[in-house]
């Protein structure tokens, strides 16, 4: 009888865990998703530039998630970067100019690199310059529609 007992409060609490978790879990079609576009990690790479001396390339790859159920227009990417680093840009403009169509709940593989000053530096010196690429301003266009009651 004791044992029955636990099985029912078990089961009972288990059916009231299961159901609270499916209630939250998903989400409608027309709730608004905070965070439409996403970066799970990024990678970078450093090495050197095979025209000149004291230049620094660094090439990033990261993917963007759309997890919204509608397609963009992904138009431009810029990574940003620290003002030290921004100070060694030889190329000032490292915005990467994309245009293409990322479905919904799809990704787009993103790379891009840009060139830095690195002259008088050697390879310690690079690495203490903490090239970081963590975020990333991004550009799209999205068609919305009127909503018909």
């Amino acid at each position: 009888m004791k044992n029955q007992k636990r099985s029912m409060v078990l089961i009972f609490l288990l059916t009231i865990l299961a159901l609270s978790g499916c209630s939250s879990s998903g989400v409608k079609m027309d709730e608004i998703v905070e965070d439409g576009l996403n970066i799970n990690s990024i990678s970078i790479g450093l090495g050197g530039s095979e025209e000149d001396e004291g230049i620094t390339v660094v090439t990033y790859h990261f993917n963007l998630w759309n997890r919204t159920n509608k397609s963009i227009t992904l138009k431009t990417v810029e990574p940003i970067i620290s003002k030290d680093i921004q100070e060694r840009l030889i190329d000032r403009d490292i915005k990467l100019d994309i245009n293409e169509k990322v479905d919904g709940n799809t990704s787009e593989a993103l790379t891009g690199t840009f060139r830095l000053d690195t002259k008088g530096l050697d390879k310690e010196g690079i690495i203490k310059l903490n090239i970081n690429v963590k975020e990333f301003n991004i550009a799209f266009e999205q068609v919305i529609a009127i909503k018909e009651p």
